[in-house]
């Protein structure tokens, strides 16, 4: 019984949805029972989140949110199928139409009813598929709700494994071959949505595989798998037949195919195999087990538009709490550290964030009294990745191709399978390009 991802960059037109039930009846007539879990159509969400942001664009935005879906309906669903939908649909357009005259009238969005907001995307997907697949009379139907119970932490909600399992044993029992339920979204104990972060659909799958005790999740999107580096900026780049758990997990932190950081998390101490497969083109990657002798290098990743602050000073030297001060900062600024470093002199403590965070912090930081300076310069973060990083030679010709750069510093990742380079913003592409060129002639 396998579970399948269907991404929002998948569903842009009747086009797609005709490859999409294609797909998943391949994988239905193979097996009794199928969940599918949906993204919000391509664009959606980030239309609802301009109607959070835009508060006098909010219903307009969400007109034509309703009029795509049911513009979509009405070029692939007809008769009784049509109808139950388009009602289906109707009620969640009405119940979003409130919240946007709401926000307006307020003129003002928390981030609990931004998520409530955003939860709509996936909660029409849902319908608008299952009502698809009936209409190709496949035994399908929608579970519009989300199974996965959540703390309160709106925007970035934690899964409550335990509570969820019963959630999500629900989509066991519903009398129908294919369940379509949507990505992406939870619920908190009090009945109140939540979102678990962009990119959330990926995960919600694989959590779903391992709370089920499943084997097999098929992440199924525009590309065939994950490849070595994003095939638009990089020529050569090639689909990555397969990566350890390990891997995965690093290239899916740096943001590679846009994968939320903790979708190959539920992998662990569980058999479960990860398909990262294409729509459009044969190929994919699977993801199982552990780092193999034979494995060489994978891919590359790069982290753009980042700020790296450097905290210097003599009086920090030795004195115990002083990197602790420094992070206690960046908590109550509400920063994220991207990475974190310093020398063994301990004269200089260097912070890598987001440049959108960077102001905020750097004013922080400046009210330590014990700071002489804070310096502030444009930053990328490139990473290599690859299980053979753990041979000396790999190794050392990775740090050969980077020692023509300015280099701030090198940090090594999980189980020693990455390893990561801190330069200067307009070093970054090229650099990341170097090394790709190395990856290429070492990926098996």
């Amino acid at each position: 019984m396998p579970i399948l991802k269907i991404g929002g960059s998948i569903q842009k037109d009747e086009k797609d949805y005709e490859l999409i039930a294609e797909r998943i009846e391949k994988y239905s007539s193979k097996t009794d029972k199928v969940i599918v879990v949906t993204s919000a159509l391509k664009g959606v969400t980030n239309s609802l989140i301009e109607a959070t942001e835009n508060r006098d664009k909010a219903v307009d935005l969400i007109t034509e949110i309703y009029d795509r879906h049911v513009k979509l309906l009405s070029k692939l669903v007809e008769g009784p199928e049509f109808e139950n939908a388009f009602k289906s649909l109707s009620k969640l357009a009405d119940e979003l139409f409130r919240i946007a005259w709401s926000i307006k009238v307020l003129d003002e969005t928390s981030t609990r009813v931004r998520d409530y907001i955003l939860s709509f995307g996936e909660r029409m997907a849902s319908v608008t598929l299952a009502s698809v697949l009936k209409s190709k009379r496949m035994n399908a139907q929608a579970y519009p709700e989300p199974v996965l119970v959540t703390d309160d932490s709106f925007g970035e909600a934690n899964v409550i494994e335990d509570l969820s399992i019963n959630e999500a044993r629900k989509l066991l029992e519903i009398d129908s071959k294919i369940v379509v339920s949507p990505g992406f979204i939870g619920k908190t104990v009090m009945d109140r949505y939540t979102t678990v972060g962009r990119g959330g659909s990926d995960y919600t799958a694989t959590l779903l595989g391992k709370l089920l005790g499943l084997s097999e999740v098929r992440l199924i999107t525009e590309v065939p798998g994950i490849m070595t580096a994003d095939p638009r900026k990089f020529p050569g780049a090639k689909t990555i037949t397969r990566l350890s758990l390990e891997e995965a997990m690093e290239l899916a932190q740096m943001g590679a195919k846009r994968l939320h950081p903790r979708t190959f998390e539920p992998m662990f101490n569980n058999d479960l195999k990860v398909y990262i497969e294409g729509l459009y083109d044969e190929g994919y990657t699977l993801v199982e087990g552990t780092c193999d002798s034979s494995d060489k290098l994978k891919g590359i990743a790069i982290l753009e538009d980042l700020k790296l602050i450097s905290v210097e000073s003599t009086k920090i030297v030795g004195k115990i709490g002083s990197a602790a001060r420094v992070m206690e900062k960046a908590r109550e600024a509400g920063v994220n550290i991207v990475s974190l470093s310093q020398p063994a002199s301990e004269t200089t403590i260097h912070l890598l964030v987001d440049a959108r965070s960077s102001n905020t912090l750097t004013s922080r930081l400046e009210e330590l009294k014990d700071v002489n300076t804070v310096n502030v310069q444009d930053a990328s973060a490139v990473s290599v990745v690859g299980c053979g990083l753990r041979k000396k030679e790999l190794f050392k010709e990775i740090l050969r191709e980077a020692s023509s750069f300015d280099i701030t510093s090198v940090s090594r990742g999980l189980s020693n399978v990455s390893a990561t380079f801190i330069v200067k913003r307009d070093e970054g592409f090229n650099l990341a390009k170097d090394l790709h060129e190395v990856v290429i002639r070492w990926t098996n």
